[in-house]
């Protein structure tokens, strides 16, 4: 259709008879930070991080204040290394205050003859074994020790050496019948093996074999028999030596003799003296002093049973303890907890000597008494079982979250008493950094030229030092702590932030508005905070936010090497006191305990960590999309 085609008719007026008007804008204007914080707002994602961190920041400064401080200031031994022990976890059988001990030397006599397995004794209460988790296995060794059993012991001569022996630990009585049957376990030697009986178990007292009494020779392996009653009394009493004899001297060390046992038996067999394993072991090194006698006698083969298992830590540390108390300490328990002597429930067979009392006292039930007369007066003891967790100072059991440390106190509180301290050093050293690399960056960027090239290279050799020569450097001169700490941290800190500001002043000095200012005849000054600053804040905001991690992770490996604060020191900063107790001083401790199997030590502060260092990083970048004036209104 052309133009030519369109009619009047094909038009109609409208709101002819209407008066228009300006309508009123129905939305409300927003502030630059108004607009900034709905952004924010926007990523539900951001949103959790900032909680997250607000409440690690608020844990930091009220959970130390709220726990009492015994439980986190003293050292208690009695508490060390106990496992996490959370409530409702615990009912599943996570964190239920439990640990894995392993390869621990079982006592033999506990072996069940049904599943075989035995567990240790010295240390732990069968009782708080978990039965479910035992097992056992075997360790071959050599060690000299009574928990290693069977294995051989070998008697060698050494190189340029002709003879070595080995003597009992005791005398040995010998009378008619009596025989020594030696086991030979290995005879790989050119030479034999000759015994003899001597008075003295100390070599030094002989100048020549032909002073002990010889008994016979032995040449073969398998079990040999040789009788001393055809060489000596009846009852004669002496020591038992074998002498390992080669015919020449050693040429390479590696004659030996393997004995598996030692016996001597009466005219039935029957054992007198039996020696083997480690019995045989405890056989001392004999040798006369002729210049031609030395070697080596080394236990092999041994077999040590260990046992794997978790143990209940917290029931067995406050379980209820026998203790004897005198009359006067149980008469004031008495009276220190009212209503205790109405619980008493008196023992069926001996309600004079034993009774119980009620849950929540300190005695749990007396089991005996005790009446001693001295002079005319008669004393009264009670033997009595002491409720565990009273002993140590608790009314009940207590739950430790995250376990303890070596020293005993609450893992948890330490943790974000150690936080506090790693924040506020991150937060004013992350100040610092950033008030001179902003002002350092703005003067290089702003006034270019020769100006910017002289502090470019100052901040390049400045920036060239090794770290961990500087560190060292900073140790030596003013000693380890918070302020070796904190000049480390700054020194090449504000380099980033120099950078940083440098590149976004550069970037927005040139704009028209700069420009357009300069004409008009704005100071340095104005155009530096008013023009160029504010549109750069975004940037260097989230520098800012970005650099408290880095500088609280920089804490934690620092302390962690050992170049940071340690336990026992202390700042104050008016109000505020930091302690020597940092996150990274927390993981120092605890990584010496890895191997003891006390794996929290460094789990949890680990976690806390990298928590922190998540949630710092998306508050830093959902600050620097808020704040970016070319995203507003998006």
């Amino acid at each position: 259709m052309s133009q030519k085609d369109y009619s009047k008719d094909m038009f109609k007026l409208v709101q002819e008879n209407e008066r228009l008007l300006d309508k009123p804008l129905k939305t409300k204007q927003l502030t630059y930070f108004q607009d900034a914080m709905i952004r924010f707002t926007k990523n539900k994602y951001n949103v959790i991080a900032t909680v997250i961190l607000v409440i690690f920041i608020l844990m930091s400064i009220f959970t130390p204040i709220i726990t009492p401080k015994e439980l986190y200031t003293q050292t208690n031994s009695t508490l060390t290394t106990l496992p996490p022990r959370v409530p409702l976890l615990e009912k599943i059988g996570i964190l239920d205050g439990s640990k894995e001990f392993k390869d621990q030397p079982i006592d033999y006599d506990t072996i069940d003859p049904e599943t075989g397995l035995g567990y240790p004794t010295t240390g732990f209460q069968v009782d708080f074994i978990q039965m479910n988790t035992l097992t056992n296995s075997i360790i071959i060794g050599s060690e000299r020790d009574a928990k290693y059993v069977g294995g051989t012991n070998d008697l060698y001569v050494n190189v340029d050496k002709n003879a070595y022996s080995i003597v009992s630990p005791a005398q040995i009585s010998f009378f008619t019948g009596y025989y020594i049957e030696v086991d030979i376990n290995a005879l790989e030697t050119n030479g034999v093996l000759n015994v003899y009986l001597a008075t003295s178990n100390l070599s030094n007292t002989y100048t020549d074999w032909s002073e002990l009494t010889f008994l016979g020779t032995i040449d073969q392996e398998g079990v040999s028999t040789i009788n001393p009653m055809d060489t000596v009394a009846n009852g004669t009493t002496a020591f038992l030596v074998f002498k390992h004899e080669l015919p020449a001297i050693s040429s390479d060390g590696d004659e030996l003799i393997s004995f598996n046992s030692i016996a001597v038996k009466d005219s039935t067999g029957t054992d007198i003296e039996f020696f083997d394993g480690y019995v045989l072991s405890t056989f001392e090194l004999f040798a006369i002093p002729n210049g031609l006698e030395n070697g080596r006698y080394l236990r092999k083969n041994a077999e040590m049973t260990v046992a794997t298992f978790r143990y209940d830590m917290y029931s067995a540390l406050f379980a209820d303890k026998p203790r004897t108390i005198g009359e006067v300490e149980y008469l004031r328990i008495l009276s220190e907890n009212p209503g205790m002597e109405d619980t008493i429930v008196l023992d069926d067979e001996t309600p004079d000597t034993a009774w119980t009392f009620g849950e929540g006292f300190p005695l749990t039930a007396v089991t005996d008494i005790d009446r001693i007369k001295i002079g005319p007066t008669w004393y009264t003891n009670y033997k009595v079982m002491m409720n565990g967790a009273y002993e140590l100072g608790f009314e009940t059991t207590p739950y430790f979250l995250f376990g303890t440390n070596v020293f005993g106190q609450d893992l948890f509180t330490l943790i974000w008493l150690g936080l506090r301290t790693s924040l506020l050093l991150g937060f004013m050293a992350a100040l610092v950094n950033i008030i001179v690399g902003v002002i350092w960056g703005a003067t290089s960027a702003y006034y270019g030229g020769q100006v910017d090239i002289l502090m470019e290279r100052f901040t390049d050799i400045w920036g060239s030092f090794p770290q961990i020569t500087m560190i060292g450097i900073i140790t030596v001169l003013i000693g380890p702590g918070f302020t070796a700490l904190f000049i480390f941290m700054v020194y090449d800190g504000w380099i980033g932030a120099a950078k940083i500001t440098r590149s976004q002043f550069y970037r927005y000095k040139g704009r028209e508005y700069v420009l357009a200012a300069r004409t008009l005849g704005a100071s340095d000054r104005r155009i530096i905070f008013k023009h160029i600053l504010p549109n750069a804040l975004g940037t260097i905001i989230t520098r800012v936010i970005l650099s408290i991690p880095s500088v609280i992770f920089l804490e934690v490996n620092l302390s962690f090497l050992g170049f940071g604060i340690g336990n026992g020191q202390a700042l104050k900063i008016g109000p505020i006191t930091l302690t020597g107790t940092s996150i990274g001083v927390i993981l120092n401790d605890g990584q010496q305990q890895i191997f003891a199997g006390n794996l929290w030590l460094v789990i949890f502060p680990t976690i806390i960590t990298s928590i922190l260092m998540i949630t710092f990083n998306m508050f830093g970048n959902a600050l620097r999309d808020a704040l970016n004036p070319q995203l507003r209104g998006s």
